[in-house]
């Protein structure tokens, strides 16, 4: 370029030699010092470009070549902005850093930065920067405002200008432009640190697609196959969110309005998290520490207040979405836990005195009401627990029984195992129990207790391993107390002891020579047909009569 001038610098001084032999010649002359073009009339030409060999050359307003300066050219309809070097040529395809002046001082640039381009144009751009605008330059995208500066940082697509002074402005531009010494457009991921509206600081990821323009207000945006959700100020949302928004900005949150985010962001979708739940959510449960297993679908949602199959396991899960263990029932088409194991004891079971364990007063109706346990070991299992399964009450362990099909606890007589189950406890005495014996009390086919000794005449006696006893003349326990049960079951007679037994069946013989003698019936096996023990005991005495009658 230096050359190339040097050669114009010749024609010139030609020029003016011409000049100085030919009135009012036109030309280069650099008669007064500096450079100068002068028209026909030897007027110096001022404002306006000059082509000479190979370059274009300003005028400035006093006629003088202007050289290491930003020209603002208003001879058109819109201002054009170009640079001229030091021999006062129009530089074309190039960056240029130049001054800021004094009305940008307040800027975090240490100077500006232009692009002219062929044309000798610096880039410019109107007041709103559409894709259109934004001019790639060795394969990078920039944006320029309206007199030419190389933009920075946070730029909003209706107002193109800088915002280094607005602290929140992260929260509506949709572009990037990184640093001032840099400035080529964002795309893609960016993790950034931004003054929030209460002037806390947070760092945050933002994603920019590849049109420059920043994702936000969006709750389902698939990145390299994974969904994210962004904030309508853009940032990206983790943890715990609803649609859009925190849990805390969203206000009042329901399960199904839910999603995890976990920390990177990525949306849990057909997955289990481990998780605290957000503080705006289940605040006690926050506060505590506490806690659960929650499940995601395949939307993403949080499943919530239903037994879902998982993996071939169904779960239990309350209105809130915590999975559930041990006892939890649907009553009246809500899931709920009912009180821990260790605080029921075997005559909730029997008598059906069971309920909520967050609210007593939703209690459960045997009725109408249906019970399931699921394992209790949290951490590691949970699932739906099917067939014969022990529990530990606080009383004592025990043995409970589910339907194999689908989970529910049995009530009443369970043909497929020959057993009495109260909401899924197998009837039976314990080795803490009276006797190895008990007998199973029914209102409407349900076990409402479990009764021992002279309690038991009258109702189904069962072993200790729940099994119903039939058929016995003369059964005895492992106090030395007897009992005598029917073809079903049924308690005809109770005798604290085998003398009392004999009592019962005996009678006085009275011999020919005026003797008496004390002789005793035999229960029969019709005898065992008794339907009841009133029944039983107008059969003995029966017997009796006839065994008087015919010793006459």
């Amino acid at each position: 370029m230096k050359n190339k001038f040097l050669m114009t610098t010749a024609l010139v001084f030609a020029a003016t030699l011409t000049f100085a032999t030919a009135s009012l010649a036109s030309g280069w002359d650099n008669s007064s010092g500096n450079w100068q073009y002068l028209d026909k009339n030897g007027i110096a030409v001022t404002d306006a470009w000059r082509y000479s060999n190979g370059n274009w050359f300003y005028l400035d307003s006093t006629g003088n070549l202007a050289t290491n300066t930003l020209v603002e050219d208003n001879s058109n309809s819109k201002t054009k902005y170009y640079y001229v070097d030091q021999y006062g040529a129009m530089i074309t395809n190039t960056w240029k850093a130049i001054a800021k002046d004094d009305n940008n001082s307040d800027l975090d640039a240490e100077y500006w930065w232009y692009y002219f381009g062929n044309d000798g144009a610096a880039y410019t751009t109107k007041n709103e920067l559409n894709t259109s605008d934004l001019k790639t330059i060795n394969g990078f995208k920039y944006a320029f405002d309206d007199e030419g500066h190389m933009l920075y940082g946070w730029i909003n697509e209706t107002n193109v200008e800088q915002q280094d002074n607005d602290d929140t402005a992260w929260m509506t531009s949709k572009y990037y432009f990184n640093g001032w010494n840099d400035g080529h457009m964002q795309t893609g991921w960016m993790q950034k640190t931004v003054t929030t509206a209460d002037n806390d600081t947070e760092t945050y990821w933002f994603y920019f697609d590849n049109d420059g323009k920043k994702i936000s207000d969006k709750n389902h945006k698939k990145i390299n196959g994974v969904y994210y959700h962004f904030a309508a100020d853009g940032h990206m949302l983790d943890d715990w969110a609803v649609a859009t928004n925190s849990v805390k900005d969203a206000g009042k949150a329901s399960a199904a309005s839910l999603s995890y985010l976990n920390k990177d962001g990525a949306e849990r979708k057909n997955q289990w998290v481990w998780a605290v739940p957000d503080e705006d959510y289940l605040n006690d449960d926050y506060n505590n520490d506490e806690f659960s297993w929650w499940y995601f679908n395949n939307g993403g949602k949080l499943i919530s207040n239903e037994i879902k199959k998982i993996n071939s396991k169904k779960y239990a899960f309350d209105e809130f979405g915590r999975m559930k263990t041990g006892f939890v029932a649907d009553i009246d088409g809500n899931i709920v836990a009912l009180d821990d194991a260790d605080d029921l004891s075997r005559d909730n079971f029997l008598k059906g005195d069971l309920s909520e364990k967050d609210n007593k007063s939703n209690t459960f109706d045997r009725t109408s009401n249906t019970l399931y346990f699921f394992n209790q070991n949290e951490e590691t299992d949970g699932s739906m627990q099917k067939g014969y399964v022990t529990v530990s009450l606080n009383d004592n362990d025990y043995q409970f029984y589910f339907n194999t099909s689908n989970g529910a606890a049995y009530d009443g007589w369970v043909s497929k195992i020959k057993k009495y189950v109260a909401n899924g406890l197998v009837v039976a005495p314990s080795a803490d129990d009276d006797s190895n014996y008990g007998a199973v009390v029914l209102n409407d086919d349900k076990v409402t207790d479990l009764v021992f000794g002279s309690d038991t005449v009258g109702h189904v006696l069962i072993n200790t391993s729940g099994t119903v006893v039939k058929n016995k003349n003369k059964l005895k326990d492992k106090n030395d107390a007897y009992y005598v049960i029917n073809k079903d079951g049924i308690v005809l007679a109770y005798f604290e002891t085998e003398d009392a037994y004999k009592d019962f069946l005996s009678y006085e013989y009275t011999k020919t020579n005026g003797d008496t003698d004390t002789k005793y019936v035999t229960v029969s096996s019709a005898m065992l047909k008794a339907d009841s023990p009133a029944a039983f005991e107008s059969m003995v005495q029966d017997a009796i009569d006839k065994a008087n009658k015919g010793k006459n």
